[in-house]
């Protein structure tokens, strides 16, 4: 009886490694999910009648399915079901090799014209990536009650298609609010997503963190700007590792005031909240009519150094997981769907 041929395992991130020096199909993800929020449900109507009265009905809670705008825990009640919180998961640091790629496909549809996309990424066994920072489910010392279990299907992955703006990196000795030189004036309408990395140097403050990000603007030749900021701050690096700095990776674009996003360190997820001025939308900075990017402004509590670095105002391609294939420990296949895309003589033209 024949039998198969044991050759070995695949060492798949020692893969990416070497490959990474190579070719640029090995890309550095970012693992997002949206919020699981709360299901809306219709109280109780009458009650003192076995079928109801008048209008009303008699009967416990119904479930409609329909979800809140809130994500946050609540207790059982009468009208209520257990809910555990369940933020937006914003986790940098996924690498993959990326292939085949179809990156801009059209489709004429009812509502319009769609880009749409599809390819396939060969990660790492969910085991390894379950090791990651941040991906871990155990962090010493540190709460972590809601966070990444697995891959599933809707799950996102963004990817930096195009890198349109690298500043230098940027070493504050002063602490508090820092202004990130190395452009002024330029087109920002293709921008949708700003990610830097905090600082590793022995002379920060172990505690440091950054409370708010500026992404600063004129429109029109008035100044504007998108913030986003927290009461408390992610910290600048691991609370648990000191040699792991944190990654900060915010949506620049279709944002409006009151949205949220998370900052994620040792599980534990820091929430942002947006305000605006001077109706500041990046799609607006065409580079012309005094309409542009002039700087991304960082605010810590810092002493006495802060080094901000890897800094990204990137294009961003969102790509949905539709199917998932786990080769034992080996590797895990995902096919991805593109199912956002924009236009860019459309964003140009259109603001």
């Amino acid at each position: 009886m024949a039998s198969a041929v044991n050759t070995g395992s695949l060492n798949m991130p020692k893969m990416l490694r070497h490959l990474s020096h190579r070719t640029n199909q090995v890309r550095d993800l970012v693992f997002a999910r949206d919020a699981i929020k709360r299901k809306d449900v219709k109280t109780t109507g009458q009650t003192s009648a076995t079928k109801g009265s008048s209008t009303a009905l008699a009967g416990p809670a119904v479930s409609f399915g329909y979800e809140t705008d809130s994500h946050a825990a609540q207790s059982a009640g009468t009208d209520t079901a257990f809910h555990v919180n369940s933020p937006e998961i914003i986790l940098p640091g996924l690498k993959a090799i990326q292939s085949p790629i179809t990156s801009r496909s059209g489709q004429h549809e009812r509502s319009g014209h769609r880009i749409t996309g599809e390819c396939k990424f060969y990660l790492p066994p969910l085991d390894y990536i379950k090791q990651l920072e941040n991906f871990s489910s155990s962090n010493t010392g540190m709460s972590y009650e809601y966070g990444f279990d697995e891959l599933e299907t809707f799950d996102k992955l963004i990817d930096m298609e195009r890198i349109l703006l690298n500043p230098d990196d940027f070493v504050d000795t002063n602490g508090g609010t820092m202004n990130v030189a190395g452009f002024s004036g330029i087109p920002g309408f293709e921008i949708d997503r700003v990610q830097f990395t905090g600082s590793l140097n022995t002379n920060v403050n172990a505690n440091a963190v950054i409370s708010q990000i500026n992404i600063n603007g004129t429109i029109g030749g008035s100044t504007a700007y998108l913030r986003w900021s927290s009461g408390s701050g992610a910290p600048i690096r691991s609370l648990v590792s000191s040699n792991v700095a944190t990654v900060f990776d915010l949506p620049v674009s279709n944002v409006k005031a009151g949205d949220t996003t998370t900052v994620w360190q040792n599980g534990i997820a820091y929430t942002y909240t947006a305000s605006i001025s001077n109706d500041f939308d990046v799609h607006k900075l065409t580079g012309h009519d005094d309409c542009s990017l002039t700087s991304l402004s960082i605010t810590t509590g810092a002493s006495p150094e802060v080094n901000i670095k890897n800094i990204f105002f990137y294009k961003e391609a969102e790509w949905r997981i539709d199917s998932i294939k786990e080769y034992r420990n080996e590797y895990i296949e995902v096919r991805a769907v593109r199912v956002r895309g924009n236009r860019t003589s459309r964003r140009r033209a259109y603001g």
